[in-house]
């Protein structure tokens, strides 16, 4: 519908109508957060996979140990591919 929100409140609101969702991402994707929670909240949002260009080492580790599918870009220059009304 074109309607705009904060990421949480969107992630909230896909769990709620059982939409599933993935994060795309940039470099070092988790860096400053090695803590669990930081790879435990996409999960209980209903994130199925997180899909970005490279990982902080750590944070790729906790996102497999909760269960995550998380991808990186095997050509970079798809990233760019991507747009906010993909399917």
């Amino acid at each position: 519908d074109g309607s705009v929100d904060e990421v949480p409140n969107v992630a909230r609101a896909y769990k709620a109508a059982g939409v599933p969702s993935i994060v795309v991402g940039d470099h070092n994707y988790g860096e400053g957060s090695s803590r669990e929670h930081a790879a435990m909240e996409p999960r209980h949002l209903g994130v199925r996979a997180v899909i970005v260009k490279s990982f902080a080492r750590i944070h790729e580790t906790n996102l497999k140990k909760q269960g995550m599918l998380g991808l990186t870009f095997d050509n970079e220059a798809d990233y760019d591919l991507i747009q906010v009304d993909d399917t």
